[in-house]
């Protein structure tokens, strides 16, 4: 009987410190986000559309939380910050603008980011947490034709519709990760991108700018071209086979730097013609990495009705709620599946049924 007591109160103990530090590292005191213009809550207030960031209806920095509301209630975007502000019953900082552009690439981009957002959350009380949502661009910001003698750089591939070649997308956010490593006490929490080849999926919808559908204003506007200038099973597949290597990048690389201890050094590597590496990973900065929104299944009224390619108010809320509370698929919720098939898998055709959890950011 007495080993059996011990048994059970070391189990009460364990349990009771693994929720001590739990509690601990979920208590974000400030936030930030390297993102695109998905993280600036562009054209996510709907009509009239002004065709510009709304950075209030952001998924991440999003702050439209009256003092004296219930939480959550009557808000269009619930963003994390509010989530964790509501859990907390405490006030959370986050810099406004965040750190996010409309049309940043990992190319480009992040590692300027990433420097801005270790300057604000430096200044602010730990624990911290530092989201990355980026790739959309990368993928999207290419040419209409597939073959081109001359991109413009070499980072850039030719065979591809001058796409940000994948080793030069992990170069890149390999160097921003260098940065954010060296931040102390801060949830380094990095996010897969949305499978932008579902976009596919809503030709026919209605823009609410013109009398027009997505697919007549895809093709005049020269928006994400590359894939929607005809949504070809081409066009379809080879942009998911390029964002789903940008997407296992970002998976494989966080789990290469979740497994540094503190004080240990990130590996050096050669990739993309540059060595990176070799920084150390200061206490308390931890990776987590959440592929909740590329298993997403975004629907009709998810989509912005202004440029039929960021997400609207309702999708900017989904997007805060998965990666808050992380994605549970079913029956009756099902999921995008990863079967073999680029142009199956990028119009999401084919759902994972069986009950299965994608962890958001805690």
């Amino acid at each position: 009987m007495k080993k059996k007591f011990g048994t059970f109160l070391r189990v009460c103990m364990s349990l009771f410190v693994f929720s001590l530090q739990t509690n601990a590292q979920l208590n974000i005191q400030a936030i930030d986000v390297a993102g695109d213009s998905i993280s600036k809550g562009f054209n996510a207030g709907g009509a009239p559309c002004v065709n510009a960031d709304q950075e209030e209806y952001n998924w991440i920095t999003g702050d439209t939380q009256l003092t004296d509301s219930i939480c959550g209630e009557n808000e269009e975007v619930f963003s994390v910050l509010e989530r964790l502000e509501c859990d907390y019953g405490t006030k959370i900082f986050t810099p406004f603008p965040n750190h996010a552009a409309s049309g940043a690439r990992m190319l480009k981009d992040f590692v300027t980011q990433a420097g801005g957002i270790k300057t604000y959350l430096s200044d602010q009380f730990a624990p911290r947490m530092a989201a990355v949502c980026l790739g959309h661009n990368d993928n999207c910001s290419g040419t209409t034709t597939k073959i081109n003698a001359s991109c413009s750089s070499p980072d850039l591939d030719p065979n591809n519709y001058c796409r940000t070649k994948a080793d030069s997308f992990e170069r890149e956010f390999r160097k921003g990760l260098e940065i954010l490593i060296t931040i102390p006490q801060t949830r380094i929490a990095v996010a897969a991108p949305v499978r932008v080849s579902q976009l596919c999926n809503f030709q026919n919808k209605p823009n609410c700018q013109a009398p027009v559908t997505c697919q007549i204003l895809w093709s005049n506007a020269n928006i994400c071209a590359s894939l929607t200038r005809d949504c070809s099973p081409t066009r379809i597949a080879d942009t998911y086979t390029t964002i789903k290597a940008y997407r296992d990048i970002l998976k494989n690389v966080t789990a290469e730097y979740a497994s540094i201890p503190d004080g240990g050094t990130s590996r050096i590597v050669t990739i993309g013609g540059e060595t990176v590496g070799g920084a150390i990973k200061e206490a308390g900065a931890m990776f987590v990495y959440s592929d909740a929104a590329w298993r997403y299944r975004f629907r009709s009224e998810q989509l912005s009705c202004c440029d039929c390619f960021h997400p609207s108010a309702a999708g900017q809320d989904k997007l805060a709620q998965i990666m808050k509370n992380g994605l549970s698929c079913s029956r009756i919720n099902p999921c995008c599946k990863d079967t073999g098939d680029p142009l199956t898998d990028g119009k999401c055709a084919r759902t994972e049924a069986k009950r299965i959890f994608y962890r958001g950011f805690f």
